[in-house]
């Protein structure tokens, strides 16, 4: 369901006033309904209009998208959809033809909880019955709206989504909490996508607002925000996390859990306390080390050869709350600031699930940070991603590694270094910064200790290329200073 489809979901859930009905499990008593094959209503009266209303009331009141009679344990055939963008009440339906095909990741039901599974359908049907008021209707319906029919249909004739499941999964009891997640660059954007994949939707993303990019200065939304819209997760962009309308939303109705990833702004302690199992972080380092807000390219930045994935309670201090979960990782010999980047979020997202279940059921067990041991990891500055070539080779480039792919190290003179090896070799009479030798390897540059091994390049303005191929092109010589 879109954004949009939710939204129309929600308003027609709030305008119900009618009482709900028991949602027949198939654990309960009397849950025989379900295996049954469902009476045809002879005269769609009031009497139906009524179970209409109740079994609307019914289905909002579960978060459902459909319902269908026995599943509130009345033997007639009668359902109520409402898959967002497309919503109806059908009496005595049937599938007159039906093309296509469709497997969605899980397919789940009202009543049987703790089940999902994948399940091929139609892709579109065409369906024929009466309104609530006894008039012959027909329905058009195609994705999501045609599954949400063929779901409900079946009901009638007594067979569940387990009947036709290829695959069948015990949904945990993560997937039943609200969630709102709040992130903003590409690693939040990884961790969403798992929690999705992982059948944890949240109610709400909050991401920063849309920056301008490129040369054009044209706006780009997040990537957080691409991936939630993608889900058709409701988002919300303040310009500051303090923002007193994102505060009473989540007042007006708190949620189990707030999630932050890479989200860029300090979550005030009032939202922090709203909701009911806490708010967790997801932080790619292996706290008390490396807290603030450039952990991964801190860590490169200094050569550590580990590092881990910490969920954690936010707490006032920044990074500073108890842990839920850590785990740790080899870094790469070869590994930059995005590949790694982009593993530990996907480390991160299944350690997530782990610790929502864990909220979930009421086992998790936090352990404080020793303080003592923090450091803080602060942004790399403008300045920093200048390369001065006194330093070492070896320090040089771990700030290859930890700025690529970007904004990448660059030279005074604005050439981005992507790739870079270092050679053991004395630049004897060679100044730092000047050009020791020039390979079809590379394009070695003369250092504070050894030598430093340009591979990749881009210079400004221009592509990604080999640095001996740039070393053609401008014509470098032995000597002579990088530019």
């Amino acid at each position: 369901m879109n954004k949009d489809g939710l939204a129309a979901w929600k308003r027609r859930a709030g305008e119900v006033g009618a009482e709900p009905l028991a949602v027949v499990k198939v654990d309960d008593p009397g849950h025989e309904v379900l295996r049954q094959k469902a009476k045809a209503v002879r005269h769609a009266n009031r009497r139906v209009r009524d179970l209409i209303a109740r079994m609307r009331a019914t289905m909002y009141g579960n978060n459902g998208v459909g319902l269908a009679a026995p599943q509130v344990g009345v033997s007639l055939r009668v359902i109520v959809v409402d898959a967002g963008d497309h919503h109806c009440d059908l009496v005595n339906p049937e599938i007159v033809s039906a093309a296509g095909s469709q497997t969605t990741p899980l397919e789940g039901c009202l009543s049987i909880p703790d089940l999902a599974g994948e399940v091929e359908r139609a892709e579109r049907v065409r369906v024929r019955g009466l309104d609530g008021g006894g008039r012959e209707v027909w329905v058009e319906a195609e994705g999501y709206f045609a599954r949400v029919l063929q779901h409900e249909i079946d009901h009638l004739d007594g067979v569940l989504f387990t009947d036709r499941a290829t695959r069948v999964v015990r949904a945990g009891p993560e997937t039943k909490l609200d969630v709102v997640f709040m992130g903003t660059s590409e690693f939040g954007a990884e961790v969403l996508r798992a929690c999705v994949a992982g059948d944890v939707t949240p109610d709400l993303v909050v991401t920063q607002p849309d920056r301008p990019a490129d040369r054009g200065l044209r706006l780009r939304p997040s990537p957080v925000r691409l991936a939630a819209e993608e889900a058709g997760c409701t988002v919300l962009t303040p310009l500051r996390a303090r923002d007193s309308a994102l505060y009473q939303r989540l007042r007006a109705e708190p949620p189990d859990v707030i999630v932050t990833a890479a989200y860029g702004q300090i979550i005030p302690e009032r939202m922090l306390a709203l909701p009911r199992l806490g708010a967790v972080n997801v932080h790619p380092s292996a706290l008390p080390l490396y807290r603030g807000p450039d952990p991964i390219r801190r860590t490169l930045w200094n050569g550590d050869r580990t590092t881990a994935v910490t969920i954690l309670f936010m707490s006032r201090e920044v990074d500073a709350g108890d842990i839920l979960a850590q785990e740790a990782v080899e870094i790469g010999p070869d590994e930059d600031g995005g590949a790694l980047s982009a593993r530990l979020a996907q480390i991160g997202g299944r350690l997530l699930l782990s610790v929502l279940r864990s909220l979930a059921t009421g086992r998790a067990e936090p352990h404080p940070q020793d303080g003592a041991r923090a450091t803080y990891a602060p942004k790399i500055t403008a300045e920093e991603e200048v390369a001065d070539f006194s330093l070492p080779a070896a320090a040089l480039a771990a700030r290859v590694r930890a700025l690529a792919p970007r904004p990448a190290l660059r030279t005074p003179g604005g050439l981005k270094i992507l790739r870079a090896t270092v050679v053991a070799e004395p630049a004897e009479g060679i100044p730092p910064g000047a050009v020791a030798w020039i390979r079809p390897a590379g394009i070695a540059i003369a250092t504070g200790d050894g030598l430093l091994v340009l591979r990749g390049v881009q210079p400004p303005g221009g592509r990604t290329m080999e640095a001996g191929a740039y070393a053609n092109g401008h014509r470098l010589q032995p000597g002579g200073m990088l530019l």
